[in-house]
């Protein structure tokens, strides 16, 4: 069908209309071909490539080219409007300096093209240039409980610095100060910020004597050391020492009380570097938006792992990377579970956070539906993915402004995950929440994630689900009963509440057994048990029986995120807690996802769907979706990059719903339900 819009390219030409072709693809081949001869920007230094080694033989020349006017300019002409440059590596600042001025011309020049330019901020130390030229550096290092460096991976010429050394700190801070007044970036892009996994987590001096320090704010009396420790001071304690790395990565709980401080300490540690860093940045120019690699949400313990832990950054991130490896989106070929980054969507969105988007167009698809798109005002929309060219995102491009910021995301459950549960547990306790939430998000559930810190919130939604939190103190189980008490229903499954806030067993469950209590009720679900694959890996030894795909202590994989064999019952419970029915239903396949947002200032519910299985499109797909606002619907339009234009829904009204069918969703469709 022929284009009934004068499409252009980036230069300015008509577009020709064919038969087979969307716009959106027309546009993006005619930015691809416009961008052929473009050598892409990147955060790496050519020095850093030339130590490290495995580049291609002729970086030299390409580094060359890559900041010449001419690059800039056809990166323009296709439409691109970021473009992230290397400014500090970690190698020095003095080192590094000729690099930053190639920069610096280069993001004059990107400026005056009208392109935002980030810039790179490593948090990693080179020995051999950066201790040359600030001998003190090697003091602000990690060091394990060996009093050995910790290197970056194999790279044993990178160490990582301790985020308890304020020296390091300022010495950032006086690089960051030339990148936003001398390069006037826009946003500035921080990288290899953790603590690394036991036995390289730092036991520096200064850890030690922070650590110290941390428990004496928390424990300030003789009484509360004892009660806690056993010990009548916190001079007393002694840090765990492993027997080897296997020690470390073959423990399944925290029972140790001082391993329970010591994982909190550590986050606490990160997450103070961090936001300091973010507090400078602001106070040069509030304007740059600060981009963070803590990485997203996944289903092992990165508290224990990594010293991540999102809530302490609320306020203080922009942006947020998702860069690791195996969560893809996708249906897993071997299993048939639904790989996905939603969960981390959810969690930056509880963050007020944007993200980057991953290349696949399916994962620009979830990035689309699930994203925050509001960093910082005339920042929005200007990252994702700039040297990439996608009938998808040609669509995002066009329709960011109008349809994907300021919205506001639909719930009417939350997943509750509390802190002791989640940091004293290794792998259970992530297996059964992952699981849980797999059961919400392939049942097109809506539904937020929340951490304790927003325990206060839970009254408005119609249920609460606590997945195997094993850990609550006292004031979270009477917070939860009140909310019970006023009408709310909540939903336990596996061991929730049998240990306090110390992961200590108490002789009776608070909140059970289930009961009705006030207006609402307490459900308890026994067990969350695992599926079974839908195929299994060619050459595997043994084929898993129903039930046993996820052993008890083993740390869980995205391939295991097979839906649970009780997937059904999960989903009817959670059905039956919600009396006025969930905000939208569809009878989508399982291998479709949902997500439901209002966009207020225009008066409009948009519903997001994502068809992973690319093999078929759906269709139609009956939608249902409760008036989100008190006036008449006056239009239903279905938008996607499969089609030029949207396509107008028939719909219908009954009492407080609306009710349209949905095409076929090959990947991506957008409906928007306007109102008077």
């Amino acid at each position: 069908m022929k284009t009934s819009i004068d499409a252009r390219d980036p230069m300015g030409e008509k577009l020709s209309a064919t038969s087979n072709q969307t716009r959106w693809q027309r546009l993006a081949d005619s930015k691809r071909e416009l961008a052929k001869d473009v050598v892409w920007l990147t955060h790496e230094p050519l020095v850093f490539l030339l130590r490290r080694g495995g580049h291609y033989d002729d970086e030299v020349e390409r580094y060359k080219r890559m900041y010449e006017p001419g690059n800039l300019e056809r990166m323009a002409a296709a439409g691109v409007r970021f473009g992230r440059v290397f400014f500090y590596k970690g190698l020095g600042l003095e080192y590094e300096r000729p690099f930053m001025e190639q920069s610096k011309r280069a993001a004059e020049i990107m400026h005056k093209l009208g392109m935002k330019v980030s810039i790179y901020m490593a948090g990693t130390m080179f020995v051999e240039t950066l201790y040359r030229e600030v001998p003190e550096a090697e003091g602000w290092e990690q060091r394990d409980q060996n009093n050995r460096w910790v290197p970056y991976g194999g790279q044993t010429f990178r160490h990582y610095a301790c985020p308890n050394e304020p020296a390091y700190r300022e010495y950032l801070k006086r690089i960051l100060k030339i990148g936003i007044e001398e390069l006037h970036a826009d946003e500035v892009a921080f990288d290899n910020l953790m603590l690394q996994a036991e036995p390289k987590s730092c036991r520096c001096p200064r850890c030690i004597k922070g650590f110290r320090e941390f428990l004496r704010r928390r424990y300030p009396t003789k009484d509360a050391v004892m009660r806690r420790f056993g010990l009548p001071d916190v001079e007393w304690i002694r840090m765990h020492e492993w027997d080897s790395p296997q020690q470390a990565e073959n423990i399944n709980v925290l029972d140790d009380p001082v391993l329970q401080e010591w994982v909190r300490f550590r986050c606490e540690s990160l997450a103070r570097h961090v936001r300091d860093l973010y507090d400078y940045v602001k106070s040069l120019n509030p304007k740059v938006v600060v981009h963070i690699n803590i990485k997203g949400l996944y289903c092992f313990n990165r508290y224990w792992t990594a010293a991540v832990y999102h809530p302490l950054y609320a306020g203080h991130v922009d942006v947020l990377s998702f860069d690791t490896g195996g969560y893809d989106a996708q249906i897993h070929p071997a299993t048939g579970a639904l790989i996905s980054q939603i969960r981390s969507y959810k969690m930056a969105r509880l963050l007020k956070a944007s993200c980057d988007a991953r290349w696949d167009d399916l994962d620009v698809a979830l990035h689309m539906a699930f994203g925050v798109q509001t960093a910082v005002p005339g920042f929005v929309g200007t990252p994702y993915l700039p040297n990439r060219f996608t009938p998808i995102l040609e669509f995002f491009r066009e329709y960011l402004d109008r349809y994907y910021i300021r919205t506001e995301n639909v719930a009417d459950v939350a997943v509750l995950r509390n802190w002791p549960s989640m940091a004293y547990s290794i792998n259970d306790t992530w297996a059964e929440t992952t699981l849980v939430e797999q059961v919400l998000i392939q049942h097109k559930v809506p539904f937020d994630l929340l951490h304790e810190e927003q325990i206060d919130r839970i009254g408005r939604y119609s249920a609460v689900i606590l997945a195997g939190q094993e850990c609550l103190s006292k004031e979270q189980a009477e917070r939860l009963l009140d909310y019970v008490r006023d009408g709310g229903n909540l939903i336990l499954t596996g061991n929730t509440a049998m240990y306090n806030e110390w992961r200590e067993r108490r002789r009776s469950n608070p909140l059970l057994p289930a009961r009705k209590e006030g207006k609402g009720s307490i459900i308890h679900i026994p067990a969350i048990i695992p599926g079974t694959p839908h195929s299994i890996v060619p050459g595997r030894d043994e084929e898993p029986e129903p039930g046993q795909t996820l052993r008890k202590g083993r740390r869980m994989s995205p391939q295991d995120w097979v839906l649970p064999a009780n997937h059904r019952e999960i989903c009817k419970t959670v059905l039956e807690s919600v009396p006025n029915g969930l905000s939208v239903t569809t009878n989508a396949p399982l291998t479709t996802v949902l997500e439901l947002v209002n966009r207020p200032e225009t008066r409009e519910t948009i519903v997001h769907l994502v068809n992973f299985d690319q093999q078929s499109a759906p269709c139609p797909i009956d939608v249902s979706v409760r008036r989100q606002y008190d006036s008449a619907v006056v239009s239903v339009c279905c938008f996607s990059p499969a089609k030029d234009e949207p396509a107008k829904l028939d719909f219908r009204e009954s009492q407080d719903r609306v009710t349209f069918a949905v095409p076929a969703t090959s990947m991506y469709s957008m409906v928007v339900i306007s109102h008077k």
